[in-house]
């Protein structure tokens, strides 16, 4: 896979403050499987903010659409 590190996310939940690093991947092989959600979607950058997401994702919309 074609890996880069992009940005990341800094939430604070009321429990815990999750620091999360994203990244860019161009390239893969194999079949994608979610671990933690029960569902995955491939969807264009200008529809990602009406999908679901929790709060420390959804400022990242904005970054990806700039990138993708």
């Amino acid at each position: 896979a074609c890996l880069a590190p992009f940005t990341f996310a800094s939430h604070d939940y009321d429990d815990f403050h999750l620091l999360m690093p994203l990244f860019v991947c161009r390239r893969w092989e194999g079949q994608v499987t979610a671990l933690e959600h029960e569902e995955l979607a491939w969807v264009r950058p200008n529809r990602m903010s009406g999908y679901a997401m929790p709060p420390a994702d959804a400022p990242l919309v904005a970054m990806l659409c700039d990138l993708l």
